[in-house]
C-alpha cells in the first residue's frame, strides 16, 4: 500500500515506537503511580519523563504546564467546556476549525448564549484578513480565539503570532488546535493560553496519548472528568494541584510508552529535517497534480503559509469514486469527504461531497509520489 493518509494519524511508526509497546506490557504493565512498589514507581517516573520531553519538543518554558489527556478532541473539551462562560462572551473561529472544535463551540452557544464570530479569510487565495479582523476585535472584543495551527484540509498553516497579538491587544485568549503539525511546524507558545497536540499523527507516536500545553495562569479550569488520582484519596473535591486536577483515570502508560520513543526519535532525526522532507514532497506532489487539467487544487496562494495536506477536486468524478478507484484498483490510501471539517467545504463551496485529500509523512518517498502520476495518467485521460 501506498500511504497518503498522513493527516488521519501518521503511517508506519518508528520501528522503536513498535517494540516499545510490544515490550510494555511484558515489563511494566501496572498501574502506574498507584502504588509503592518498584515497577508502579517507574511507571509514573515514564509519565513525568514524557510530560518533560513533550514540553522540550515545544520550547515550553516554566510558565507553561503539560496535561495529559486520551485524544485531542477530549483535550479540546478539557478547555472550553472547563472556562468560566458568561452570557454574551465572544468567541472568534477560523473557517478551517475541526468539528472538535465546532461542535464544541455551537454547544457552548447553545448553553451560555455566547456569540460566535468567523474570521475573515480569502476563500480564493485562503490568506487570512488581519486588517479586518483587528476591526472586528475593536468592535466586539474576543473573550477567546479559537484556531487551528495546520488545517487538515487545505494545509493552510495559520498566522498564529500575528492573530495572538491582536488578541492580546484587545483582552483575549488563545486556543491553538495543534493536532495537525504539532512538533514539526514551527510555534513560539510564550503568549498562547492553551496548545493542543496529539501524539498519532506529526509526534509519530501511538493513539491513545494527547494533551494540552496550558499556561500556568490560565490553569483555571474546571475538571472535565472527575474520579482517582492515586493522591489525596480521602479528599471529596479533585485536587487543585495541576496536571493531576485534569488526569482523573488510570493513564494510559502503554501510549505513553510508544510517545516517549516516539519523540526520542523525533529528536534523533530531528524534527525540522522531517518538515523539509514532508515539505520537498508535498511540492512535488503539487507540481505532478498541477499538470491535469481535470484537477483543481484547494491550497493557498502562498506556498510558504501551506503543509503535507493538498485537496483537489477531479473533473466527472466525485471524490469517494477517485478514493475508491485509487484503493481498489492501485492500493493507494487516501482520505475523501468532509474530512470531519465540514465548514471548511461550506467556505470552499464543496459541499456536500468534499474532496479528495492527499496527506504526505516522513515515510513517504519520491518514488510513491512519481508512481501517482503514472496511474492518474491511467485513469484521467
Amino acid at each position: 500500500m501506498i500511504y497518503f493518509d498522513n493527516a488521519a494519524t501518521t503511517y508506519p511508526k518508528p520501528e522503536a515506537v513498535y517494540n516499545k509497546m510490544d515490550q510494555f506490557y511484558r515489563e511494566f504493565g501496572v498501574n502506574a503511580g498507584r502504588g509503592a512498589y518498584e515497577r508502579a514507581k517507574k511507571g509514573a517516573k515514564l509519565i513525568e519523563d514524557t510530560r518533560s520531553k513533550v514540553a522540550s519538543i515545544f520550547k515550553a518554558g516554566g510558565d507553561k504546564e503539560v496535561i495529559f489527556t486520551p485524544s485531542a478532541t477530549i483535550a479540546i473539551n478539557l478547555i472550553l467546556q472547563g472556562l468560566d462562560w458568561k452570557d454574551g462572551d465572544v468567541i472568534y473561529y477560523s473557517p478551517f476549525e475541526h468539528n472538535a472544535v465546532l461542535r464544541t463551540l455551537y454547544k457552548l452557544e447553545e448553553n451560555y448564549n455566547l456569540v460566535l464570530k468567523e474570521i475573515p479569510v480569502n476563500n480564493l487565495t485562503l490568506e487570512f484578513n488581519l486588517v479586518d479582523l483587528e476591526q472586528m476585535f475593536a468592535s466586539e472584543k474576543p473573550r477567546l480565539v479559537a484556531l487551528s495551527h495546520v488545517s487538515n484540509v487545505c494545509g493552510v498553516i495559520a498566522p498564529v503570532e500575528e492573530v495572538v497579538k491582536l488578541a492580546r491587544k484587545y483582552g483575549g485568549s488563545i486556543l491553538v488546535d495543534g493536532a495537525q503539525g504539532a512538533g514539526l511546524v514551527p510555534i513560539d507558545l510564550s503568549e498562547v493560553d492553551y496548545y493542543v497536540w496529539t501524539g498519532h499523527k506529526t509526534l509519530y507516536g501511538p493513539f491513545g496519548i494527547a494533551g494540552v500545553v496550558v499556561d500556568k495562569k490560565a490553569t483555571n479550569l474546571t475538571p472535565l472528568i472527575y474520579g482517582g488520582t492515586g493522591s489525596a484519596s480521602e479528599e471529596r473535591e479533585m485536587p487543585i494541584e495541576t496536571p493531576i486536577r485534569y488526569e482523573a483515570g488510570s493513564s494510559n502508560i502503554q501510549a505513553i510508552a510508544g510517545l516517549n520513543v516516539a519523540l526520542d526519535w523525533l529528536e534523533e532525526v530531528g524534527s525540522k529535517e522531517v518538515f523539509e522532507h514532508e515539505k520537498k514532497l508535498t511540492l512535488k506532489l503539487i507540481d505532478i497534480l498541477a499538470e491535469f487539467m481535470d484537477i483543481n487544487l484547494f491550497i493557498p496562494k502562498d506556498l510558504d503559509t501551506h503543509f503535507n495536506v493538498v485537496a483537489a477536486n477531479f473533473s466527472g468524478y466525485k471524490p469517494h469514486e477517485v478514493g475508491k478507484i485509487l484503493d481498489e484498483k492501485f492500493d493507494i490510501a487516501v482520505r475523501a469527504g468532509l474530512h470531519c471539517s465540514p465548514r471548511v467545504h461550506e467556505f470552499l463551496g464543496t459541499m456536500p461531497n468534499g474532496l479528495v485529500r492527499f496527506s504526505l509523512g516522513c515515510f513517504n518517498t519520491e518514488e510513491e509520489v512519481d508512481k501517482l502520476k503514472g496511474v492518474l495518467d491511467s485513469f484521467l485521460i
